[in-house]
């Protein structure tokens, strides 16, 4: 090995190491933005378009409030991130806004149950594979009102 070698040996190893370090920090401030939108933001941009529907629906049908609001809870757990709070979807994600229950259970179903329906069956059977048939329900409850 020649002795001149050796400093562009080192410059090459600081300058991959460099990129990787500007790599690593850049995934960790986008991870901390996102998780920071998530987390906070303005108290009326995070609340659910379904919530004067929940207040009608708590006088009428208090027990069919509760199932709801259940279901309002794991949306928003599972479920908001890709179709957002009013259900609208996204660029890859569908529209839940006007579905009927019974139609979003049999899907939640099929998906749980590992069945491929189309092109969103891979991305959906993870957050549908642990519900269970409860939580599908709530969860079907709450979207038939978006």
């Amino acid at each position: 090995m020649a002795a001149d070698e050796s400093p562009v040996r080192s410059k090459r190893l600081l300058q991959t190491l460099g990129w990787i370090v500007m790599v690593v920090a850049v995934g960790l401030g986008v991870h901390i933005a996102i998780q920071t939108i998530i987390q906070s933001g303005d108290y009326h941009a995070s609340e659910s378009p379904v919530l004067p529907k929940l207040g009608e629906l708590a006088q009428s049908d208090p027990p069919r409030a509760a199932l709801v609001r259940a279901g309002m809870e794991r949306y928003n757990k599972s479920c908001r991130l890709c179709h957002h709070r009013d259900g609208h979807g996204g660029k890859f994600t569908p529209s839940l806004v006007g579905r009927n229950a019974a139609g979003v259970a049999a899907m939640l179903k099929i998906y749980r149950d590992g069945h491929k329906v189309g092109p969103m069956t891979a991305l959906m059977t993870p957050w549908a594979e642990d519900l269970s048939d409860e939580e599908i329900h709530k969860l079907s409850l709450f979207i038939e009102l978006l």
